[in-house]
C-alpha cells in the first residue's frame, strides 16, 4: 500500500510540475526597458504613426490549458497576426510591418482544430504591405511569426524590406519549402537588434530573449499618444498577465525544444502583471489572443485589416 501512494504521490506531483503549475516568482526582477524606449521616441524626430492595424491571417482554436497551465479545458481562440504601423504619410512608405504568420501551407500542417480558418486575402495584403513597407520586422523566429515570410511566393521583392536579427534569420531555412530557402533569402544582412532602438518616429524596439534567443518587444506611441507594448509569445494569453500564471511546462517539450527559457519567461510574465497595474493606459499586445485583439478592433484601438 505505501509503495502505491508512493507511486500515486509521484504521479501527482509529475502532473502538477508538468501541466498545472504556472507559477512566476512574486519578487519581479525583470524590468522592460520602457524608460529608453519612450527616451528614443522622445527623442526621434518626425510625425508619430497615425494608426495601429491588425491583419488576421488564420485562426485555430486549443484548450486554454495549452495557454494558461491549469484545469482550463474551455477552448481558447487564437489568431495567428501582422501588425501595420501607418505612417503619417498614408501611401505606405513610413509603415512598419511587425509579424509574418504563416503561409496557407504551414497553416494546414499546423492547425490544431476543425474550427481553423485561413484568409487568403489577408495574407495577400499582409504581403503587399510588406513590399511596400520602410521595413519588416517580427517578434520572434517561430513558425506562425516568420513562416509566411520563408514561403512568400515573392522573396526577392521581400526580401530588401526585412530587418532581422541573426537568431531570426538563422532559422529561415527550416521553416522553407521542400525546394528550400529563397536565394533571395540566403545572404541577408543581419540587423544590430541587440540594444533598444528607434525604427522610425514612434517606434522603438529592444531585445527580450526568453521565449526564443531573438524574441524582441515594440513600443509603439501613435498620433493621438496611445501606447502599445507589443509582447509577442511571452505570454498567448491575456489572462496569463491578468494573473501572473504561465503556460504547462509541457509544451516546451512539446512545441520549443529547449529554445525556451522557462525561467526568464515566468519573470517576463511577472513583469507584465506589474506593468499592467502600474500603467493601465499603456496597451499590452500579444499576438494569438483572439478574443483580446477583437476587443481593441471593437475599442478602436486597433484597425480591422492593413490599409
Amino acid at each position: 500500500m505505501r509503495v502505491l501512494i508512493a507511486i500515486l504521490v509521484f504521479i501527482a506531483a509529475g502532473a502538477y510540475w508538468l501541466i498545472l503549475d504556472g507559477s512566476t516568482p512574486k519578487n519581479a526582477d525583470y524590468e522592460f526597458p520602457l524608460a529608453e524606449m519612450r527616451g528614443l521616441i522622445d527623442a526621434g524626430d518626425g510625425p508619430l504613426p497615425t494608426a495601429l492595424n491588425v491583419e488576421i491571417i488564420s485562426t485555430d482554436e486549443a484548450p486554454l490549458l495549452a495557454a494558461h497551465a491549469g484545469f482550463h479545458f474551455q477552448p481558447f481562440q487564437l489568431a495567428m497576426t501582422s501588425l501595420q504601423v501607418k505612417g503619417a504619410n498614408g501611401d505606405g512608405g513610413g509603415d512598419i510591418i511587425i509579424g509574418g504568420a504563416m503561409d496557407k501551407s504551414l497553416y494546414e500542417l499546423t492547425k490544431q482544430s476543425d474550427n481553423a480558418t485561413f484568409s487568403d486575402a489577408g495574407y495577400r495584403r499582409m504581403l503587399d504591405a510588406m513590399r511596400a513597407s520602410d521595413a519588416t520586422l517580427i517578434t520572434h523566429e517561430h513558425i506562425d511569426h516568420l513562416g509566411g515570410i520563408a514561403r512568400a511566393p515573392d522573396p526577392a521583392a521581400l526580401a530588401p524590406h526585412l530587418m532581422l536579427s541573426a537568431p531570426q534569420i538563422s532559422v529561415m531555412a527550416a521553416f522553407a519549402a521542400d525546394d528550400g530557402l529563397a536565394a533571395a533569402y540566403k545572404n541577408l544582412a543581419p540587423a544590430d537588434l541587440s540594444s533598444p532602438r528607434l525604427l522610425a518616429p514612434g517606434i522603438a524596439v529592444a531585445p527580450t530573449p526568453g521565449h526564443s534567443p531573438g524574441s524582441q518587444v515594440f513600443l509603439v506611441r501613435t498620433d493621438n499618444g496611445e501606447e502599445y507594448l507589443l509582447i509577442g509569445d511571452i505570454v498567448w494569453a491575456m489572462k496569463n498577465v491578468e494573473k501572473a500564471w504561465g503556460r504547462p511546462r509541457v509544451l516546451q517539450y512539446m512545441f520549443f525544444k529547449g529554445g525556451e527559457d522557462r525561467a526568464q519567461v515566468q519573470r517576463q510574465v511577472r513583469a507584465l502583471h506589474n506593468l499592467a497595474a502600474a500603467e493601465p493606459a499603456l496597451t499590452l499586445l500579444p499576438s494569438h489572443d483572439k478574443d483580446w485583439i477583437d476587443a481593441l478592433i471593437v475599442d478602436e484601438k486597433l484597425g480591422e485589416k492593413f490599409q
